[in-house]
């Protein structure tokens, strides 16, 4: 009996490893920074900057990633135009267009002809609703040295995308972003680096879709046919200024 009772206890713990393991492997959700969501914020457009990078639109990109109960996908919008203002070398405002109507899915685990009508779906009206909203927009309000001191808990490691979260983020951004004509504040963390005399800007957080009316699917109770209202967001940023400019250090 004795046997019976260790052999017993042996398989409850096997069977409580496995759903632990089954638990973590069905984990879609994207774990990085979550951005803090406000109202929008009022620009301060009293003092001219002093200078002004243009955004590569060559070289950068936004990219995203959308999660849904069976699993996930991800893409990328081309940036239409942008810039960058400095004042005393220092970010002092800027704003990017981010081309939603150049939405692409590069999906791997999906074949192309998916990967197309998903970006199909994509643009309609169940979520960016490109033809009558072509474009998005980021303004920044303000931009401060990233305070280490209160940085969220670090991801244990080993959990799904925690690569995703910006190493030694140096500042923290706070901008406008207007998604179908809806505009939230948003607050994130980002590197920030001179190099070759380009700026250049990483930034990896989440936001809540269904702030800014893309609800589609957003109800757990569809169950397994639930999206996510979290979808992360990934900015690449490469500015550069005008030609014989010199960057300041950042």
């Amino acid at each position: 009996m004795k046997g019976n009772n260790r052999w017993r206890k042996v398989s409850e713990v096997m069977v409580c490893l496995l759903l632990v393991f089954l638990a973590g492997a069905c984990d879609t959700t994207i774990k990085t920074d979550d951005a803090m969501v406000g109202e929008a914020l009022a620009t301060n457009k009293s003092t001219a900057p002093s200078e002004a990078l243009i955004i590569d639109t060559a070289k950068s990109e936004v990219h995203w990633i959308g999660a849904k109960m069976t699993g996930r996908h991800n893409g990328r919008f081309h940036i239409q135009s942008g810039e960058i203002q400095l004042q005393k070398g220092e970010i002092s405002g800027g704003k990017i267009i981010i081309d939603l109507a150049s939405l692409e899915c590069t999906d791997k685990s999906i074949n192309a002809e998916s990967n197309k009508k998903l970006a199909t779906h994509l643009k309609s009206g169940d979520f960016f609703d490109v033809e009558k909203h072509p474009t998005s927009t980021f303004e920044i309000v303000s931009v401060a040295p990233f305070d280490s001191l209160n940085k969220k808990e670090e991801i244990p490691p080993g959990r799904a995308f925690s690569e995703l979260k910006i190493n030694s983020p140096t500042h923290s951004i706070t901008g406008n972003l207007t998604i179908k004509g809806n505009t939230k504040s948003v607050t994130f963390p980002a590197r920030v680096t001179v190099e070759d005399n380009q700026l250049k800007a990483k930034a990896n957080f989440n936001i809540d879709r269904t702030k800014w009316g893309l609800v589609y699917r957003s109800d757990e109770s569809l169950g397994d046919k639930t999206i996510y209202s979290s979808v992360n967001i990934g900015f690449n940023i490469i500015a550069k200024p005008a030609t014989g400019v010199t960057v300041a250090e950042q």
